[in-house]
């Protein structure tokens, strides 16, 4: 099954020798390009650069539901792997730097010179940070693992997407992830490793996910789900 690489998302080709239309479908967050049998593969390229905009739109209207806007006030909690930590303002004379313990994720800094849109800047940079070493480690595990391995890893922001693999086996995840259960984070990581095997979501990409992660379908279905949840 042919696809095409979008910008943070993957496309599946579907042939028609009955069609003679061109028509873009997203379901689940997958998206797929329904094209006539002859029409030259470069054309669905086109088509599918010129939605863009379109596309990711609605995989963010799929993905991202409601949620109370944070106020980065004293005492709010905000999740981090899935526990809620409450979220500690202090007072000191330095830039904004975020600590971690068993209750409580402490912001220091000026508080009286900090806005909102500054404080969640701080929580944005330490979130990336623990993504970049909570995923890497854990994607050198699975991959060896399964056997799969990845060109490079980067942490990524999307709003639509949990993670992307380009078709040179480049993986991309969304730091958000941290927010998430570390089973939910582990599923990502596989299904973005199969990726590299399999660039699409045919029935042998799902085979090869379900192999190495018999679980899937209730983490899929967790996403779906909770997904809107993990957000700053």
């Amino acid at each position: 099954m042919q696809t095409i690489q979008g910008d943070g998302f993957i496309v599946t080709v579907i042939k028609s020798g009955r069609r003679k239309t061109t028509a873009l479908k997203i379901k689940e967050g997958e998206v797929s390009i329904h094209i006539p049998a002859r029409l030259p593969l470069k054309l669905a390229q086109q088509f599918v650069i010129q939605k863009t905009h379109w596309i990711k739109n609605k995989l963010a209207a799929q993905t991202l539901k409601q949620v109370p806007e944070k106020q980065f006030i004293d005492g709010e909690d905000f999740l981090f792997l899935n526990e809620n930590y409450v979220l500690q303002l202090i007072q000191a004379n330095s830039s904004p730097t975020i600590k971690i313990n068993s209750q409580y994720i402490e912001l220091h800094g000026r508080l009286n010179r900090l806005s909102k849109t500054a404080m969640r800047a701080a929580l944005v940079r330490w979130y990336k940070q623990q993504a970049e070493d909570y995923i890497a480690i854990h994607t050198d595990r699975l991959s060896a693992k399964i056997n799969i391995i990845p060109r490079s890893i980067t942490i990524k922001t999307y709003k639509a997407r949990w993670g992307s693999c380009t078709i040179h086996g480049e993986l991309q995840f969304n730091w958000k992830l941290m927010l998430a259960p570390p089973d939910i984070i582990d599923y990502v990581i596989i299904h973005e490793l199969c990726h590299i095997q399999h660039h699409n979501h045919s029935a042998q990409f799902w085979q090869l996910v379900e192999h190495h992660c018999p679980s899937f379908r209730a983490s899929r279905l967790w996403l779906k789900n909770n997904g809107y949840r993990l957000e700053l």
